[in-house]
């Protein structure tokens, strides 16, 4: 599967790993970065256990040099950038030795200024004193990047280090700790306010309180952890919960509480808890060592305590014990079977986010005719929101959706009048991405069912889905009426409606759609929409005609690089082999256009928003249509010659990569037909990737005979899954190719 650069979004994951705490000499920063710390607050003596706030400020007086990573949030509870030297170091110590995290969220970078940026947090997040006494510290940080041309991604790190202040730790009295936690504990019960401009306030407050008994470290913090972990808000809250009793002091206090909470008859128990007390139960500095057994301790237990759960708790806890079984299929298959079935009997007690997740990702699992009362009723449950993206709505939405396809796997025709009802709505709930599954090329019974509601409907999400559906049923007989609503709207117009309506012009009338799609590429100014950025791979996807290869070889020399980046994306998923060369004609120009500056595209990452930036992506695409396109081959010459013809250093690294699978002695291809993949399909071959059966064999074709392939296939659970490598031998056979023996995927 071809590549495809957002053209408007760029920006990087985050690392998340483990801050340490230490007093040893750093190594040198650069003094042009003024970093400085302070604590957020008047404040000076902390109690221990206490909460300590504080300040960092990063600035430099050279202009346009210095970047930062301006992240102030990671999933993991904490962010590895800084680095927290305390002296003396032996009344202090890590809180979470050996806590990696996750892979972190997204995050933006800016310049630095002699306008400080500034970012706030909380030192116990690295650090616990377990000690009274006076400390100096300072922090080495790696937020910090400095212009390096020589650095594919034109930044190179660099640390800089803040200045030194002292805190005075002193003795927790037991009356402190007292008020503390009584007033935590106070504003987490406070009932969620009436006003919707109120939550937010509502919501910064609670996660204070929460983090306030996590630092606290006292045995009462750790209980009252330990009973509010019950999954009952998106996880945010549940998470301090289990960070604060995975670091307390009081370990044996919440291993105690975490027990007692698993045998409450009326606490939920879900995955984050069963990590939780696996950790506690976990020597702190070797957590990670035998997790798979301690795990699976976990899990047992919770499968004893199962007999005593009721209501909401039991569902809950037993779609945990199910769902852990399955991942780890280390208990016997009798006993799954049965918690299976005692899940379905439970499946509208279940939380909807449960409900989505085991009709989307565990269907193998689940999926058979008892379902089919339960998916007719929720496929079925219509509730209209105003704003169909708010949280609740799309929840809501997603689970009608999934419920709705699997009724039609198991009962197509039973299904069918469902979904003919959903199109017929005068506010559809879903777009052609659910109501697109039925066979049929149009509906002509929809027609002007679907042409009324269009011309009537003002709303973005209603537009949007009528639009989809038009573009995937419609007939020709109500192309008047949409021409009419399209043509005094074009460019102007929302992308998710003028979109897939250009794509209902192609699909019926390719000669009148054509200067409609032009006119939309056209339109740019800041009346318009700028849909022109992404209006050809968009369209391609829902329709595609030759049409759309001749628009978008012209668009590759477009004056807005980011018109001319989605051409090329599109050309390398749809176009015929004839796209290949203007492919090659405008990569030639583009590198052309950095001969004798090379090093300034590398730059481009370093300036958000300029221009330059989707220059830099114009090269991208165009490297990523030539070497994964669609309709023709990019063997190792081809690749090579790519390579030759660059000086970015980032394209070059990049075609390296896939230069690499053309080192061996055969070709691997790797099929996973049962895995994660939305369509259960999932293959790589060299430096290309597929979401079906059909598109691999048509790359295979492409392959010159007496190519030699290993064949490699995912882990399979039987027999019968390997129709798949039936199928390629017969194919690899027939086209004159050599098969190696089949590699087991690890």
């Amino acid at each position: 599967m071809a590549r495809r650069t957002h053209p408007l979004t760029l920006l990087l994951l985050l690392s998340a790993a483990v801050a340490t705490v230490y007093a040893q000499s750093a190594p040198p920063a650069d003094p042009k970065i003024v970093f400085k710390v302070s604590l957020a607050s008047n404040q000076r003596e902390f109690r221990i256990g206490e909460t300590i706030p504080l300040q960092l400020s990063f600035s430099s007086t050279v202009k346009d040099r210095y970047r930062i990573n301006m992240a102030q949030y990671d999933r993991s509870g904490r962010m590895n950038f800084e680095r927290f030297v305390v002296s003396p170091a032996e009344g202090a110590v890590d809180p979470l030795p050996g806590h990696t995290g996750g892979m972190g969220g997204l995050t933006t970078f800016q310049f630095l200024s002699e306008q400080p940026w500034t970012i706030k947090l909380n030192l116990n997040e690295w650090v616990r004193f377990t000690h009274p006494g006076e400390y100096r510290l300072s922090i080495l940080s790696d937020r910090a990047s400095v212009r390096d041309p020589s650095n594919a991604f034109g930044v190179s790190p660099v640390p800089a280090r803040s200045n030194e202040i002292t805190l005075k730790i002193v003795a927790a009295d037991p009356l402190w700790q007292n008020r503390v936690f009584r007033d935590a504990v106070s504003n987490l019960d406070k009932p969620a306010p009436r006003k919707p401009e109120e939550m937010e306030q509502y919501a910064k407050a609670r996660r204070q309180a929460m983090e306030t008994l996590r630092f606290l470290g006292t045995a009462d913090a750790a209980r009252e952890m330990a009973k509010r972990m019950r999954g009952d808000d998106s996880g945010e809250l549940d998470y301090i919960c289990s960070l604060g009793l995975i670091s307390t002091p009081e370990r044996e206090a919440a291993r105690s509480a975490l027990e007692e909470a698993l045998a409450n008859p009326d606490q939920p128990i879900n995955g984050n808890f069963l990590y939780t007390l696996r950790m506690v139960n976990s020597d702190p500095a070797a957590a990670n060592v035998n997790w798979r057994e301690g795990q699976q301790r976990a899990v047992e237990q919770l499968i004893a305590a199962l007999s005593t759960k009721r209501g909401k708790a039991l569902s809950i806890s037993l779609s945990t014990a199910v769902n852990e079984s399955w991942n780890s299929e280390a208990l016997p298959k009798e006993t799954t079977k049965k918690m299976v079935s005692q899940l379905v009997s439970v499946f509208d007690q279940l939380p909807l986010n449960e409900q989505n997740s085991l009709l989307t990702y565990r269907w193998d699992k689940i999926g058979d005719a008892a379902m089919l009362p339960i998916l007719k009723r929720y496929a079925q449950r219509y509730q209209d929101f105003p704003q169909m993206t708010e949280s609740n709505a799309s929840n809501s939405r997603q689970l009608s959706a999934v419920a709705l396809r699997r009724w039609y796997e198991l009962d197509p025709a039973g299904a069918r009048p469902a979904i003919i009802n959903e199109i017929s709505r005068p506010r559809p709930r879903f777009d052609a991405r659910v109501l697109g599954i039925l066979p049929d090329e149009t509906l002509p019974e929809v027609d002007f069912i679907l042409a009324e509601h269009f011309a009537a409907s003002e709303d973005l999400d209603g537009s949007a889905h009528l639009a989809a559906l038009i573009a995937r049923y419609a007939t020709a007989a109500i192309l008047p009426q949409v021409v009419e609503k399209l043509d005094a709207k074009i460019g102007k117009w929302a992308c998710a409606i003028q979109n897939p309506t250009l794509a209902y012009l192609l699909r019926v009338n390719p000669a009148i759609a054509r200067p409609r799609i032009e006119r939309a590429l056209a339109a740019r100014g800041h009346e318009f929409t700028a849909c022109n950025h992404g209006l050809l791979q968009s369209v391609a996807e829902i329709h595609y005609d030759p049409v759309l290869e001749e628009i978008g070889i012209h668009s590759l020399d477009d004056p807005d690089p980011q018109v001319a980046m989605t051409a090329a994306t599109m050309l390398g998923n749809f176009g015929s082999p004839a796209a290949e060369s203007a492919l090659w004609r405008r990569y030639t120009s583009w590198n052309a256009k950095w001969v004798g500056r090379e090093p300034q595209p590398e730059l481009m990452l370093a300036s958000p928003g300029d221009e330059k930036v989707y220059e830099l992506g114009l090269g991208h695409n165009l490297t990523q249509a030539l070497a994964t396109g669609k309709s023709w081959l990019a063997d190792k010459t081809k690749l090579q010659r790519l390579a030759q013809m660059t000086k970015v250093k980032r394209i070059q690294q990049q075609l390296d990569s896939y230069l690499k699978n053309w080192e061996q002695e055969a070709i691997t291809i790797f099929v996973d037909n049962h895995g994660s993949s939305p369509t259960g399909f999932y293959a790589q071959l060299a430096q290309y990737e597929f979401r079906s059966m059909n598109t691999l064999k048509q790359k295979i074709t492409q392959f010159p005979s007496g190519t030699k392939f290993f064949l490699s296939l995912a882990p399979r659970e039987s027999a019968a899954e390997d129709q798949s490598l039936i199928e390629l031998r017969a194919l690899l056979t027939a086209q004159g190719m050599l098969v190696a023996e089949q590699k087991s995927a690890p």
